[in-house]
């Protein structure tokens, strides 16, 4: 504990260690090595960092894993927090109508709620999962995950309903930010791009997989049932989070005021802003397809092709993202993200035109194909420009952003169909789509390089 004395290192010291100190496990500061005792870590995967820099800049070398424990459960946890999310999403709307007679207005905020609770959470997420510690945040989660899925059995009014939303999004807003930022320095420098597309792999199943519990499990048993369910499946998470190891963060301030201090700097990381403004129009767009696409297939007679839609692009989305993540590290961003936006962009011009299912189904395939490479592409971008300090940050930005897209969509393009049409409102999104093509290049794609290395020249 010597070294937590401010005068062990000097005045400036207890703000910000020296550069030389990360090198010295002697000086960490203590409570970082509370949180994670690295001794265990350095023979898996928390030593991956350490050794990123070699890997990615010796290419002899051979290749850092991947592959570890550590980063299997933190699929594991992803998944599961993704799975409760879009069974409860699901099933929300039509639980506020039959248990307290909501209105379709109250109906759906009851279901968008949570978003809003993990929307206000990631404004603070970003700086303070790194003091609270990034496991421990975690942990804290899914615990809430596990008591708020019994907690809505004894709900008994509208407004303690939206409480509890809210209270669930916040964890989950917490959450993901502790779990993205260390998954991201778990994955060696090198393979960022292949890493976050197999972390991200798995959470193409929720969308499909969620949906289909939940109207199963209400259909048959109940909404009981369907809370039960995810309780089960959060205490299944919170088991693979006791067990996981996780790098702890660097220069965590050691004044709780600089700790508690939230500035602007600490809630969006200018250096993400500019993919993350991308990655909100892309999130936009595809929020039409989520909220419109069954209302557009009903008016059409086309609801069996719908019904598919959401399978074949999860199917689409696992086998982009075995293969883009790999070649976004060899080739660089740019070989991933411009295919992959014009594929986006075309998916969503066919659901314009649709004459048919067959169409439909083929935009599902091209949507997986787009949009599914492009959230793990922008993410490994965004660790890899980042100093592992301001990780946590630029991810919650990206998400900050992602979230608001998907929340505006609804309210930006339910005139459009009230007053045009669902197909005047989806080449919309697919013109927005096509327009990202110019934005990025303007803002990313002519400075992109490989994983790993610096994407522009940095300022002294």
């Amino acid at each position: 504990m010597q070294q937590d004395s401010p005068g062990h290192h000097g005045g400036d010291a207890t703000e910000r260690p020296t550069p030389q100190q990360p090198e010295q496990p002697a000086d960490r500061p203590a409570d970082q090595a509370a949180e994670q005792p690295l001794p265990e870590d350095a023979q898996g995967p928390a030593a991956a960092p350490a050794d990123d820099g070699a890997a990615a800049g010796a290419p002899g070398m051979e290749q850092p894993r991947l592959f570890t424990k550590d980063f299997l459960l933190a699929i594991v946890v992803n998944v599961i927090l993704a799975l409760v999310f879009y069974m409860l999403i699901t099933g929300m709307a039509v639980y506020a109508v039959e248990e307290f007679q909501a209105g379709q207005t109250a109906a759906g905020f009851a279901a968008s709620a949570f978003v809003i609770g993990a929307l206000a959470s990631r404004f603070a997420a970003g700086k303070y999962v790194d003091f609270l510690g990034r496991r421990r945040t975690i942990l804290v989660c899914l615990f809430v995950y596990v008591l708020a899925g019994l907690a809505y059995l004894w709900v008994d009014s509208y407004e303690a309903l939206i409480a509890l939303r809210v209270i669930h999004g916040i964890s989950f807003g917490f959450g993901q930010t502790a779990l993205n930022a260390a998954v991201f320095a778990l994955i060696p420098a090198g393979r960022r791009g292949e890493g976050a597309g197999y972390y991200m792999l798995a959470v193409a199943l929720p969308p499909a997989i969620g949906p289909m519990l939940t109207l199963q499990l209400t259909q048959h048993l109940g909404f009981w049932a369907m809370f039960v369910c995810t309780s089960v499946i959060s205490v299944i998470g919170l088991v693979a989070a006791l067990v996981i190891r996780l790098p702890a963060p660097e220069n965590v301030p050691r004044r709780w005021r600089d700790r508690l201090r939230l500035r602007p700097a600490d809630i969006i990381e200018p250096r993400a802003f500019a993919l993350a403004s991308i990655a909100m129009l892309l999130g936009f767009s595809f929020a039409s397809i989520m909220t419109f696409l069954n209302g557009f297939a009903r008016s059409e007679g086309m609801i069996t092709a719908a019904s598919m839609f959401f399978v074949i692009y999860a199917v689409a989305v696992l086998v982009t993202r075995l293969f883009a993540g790999k070649i976004q590290d060899r080739f660089g961003d740019n070989v991933v993200v411009y295919p992959t936006i014009v594929l986006y962009a075309v998916a969503l011009g066919l659901l314009a035109w649709s004459p048919n299912q067959a169409t439909i189904l083929i935009a599902g395939v091209l949507a997986g194909l787009g949009f599914g490479a492009l959230l793990p592409a922008f993410q490994a971008t965004i660790a890899s420009m980042l100093p592992t300090t301001r990780t946590s940050i630029g991810i919650s930005t990206f998400f900050i952003l992602l979230d608001t897209g998907f929340g505006l969509s609804p309210l930006v393009l339910g005139p459009l169909v009230e007053h045009g049409s669902y197909r005047i409102m989806f080449g919309a999104c697919a013109v927005i789509v096509a327009l990202t093509l110019v934005l990025y290049w303007m803002l990313h794609g002519r400075f992109s390089v490989k994983q790993g290395e610096s994407r522009r020249p940095r300022r002294s």
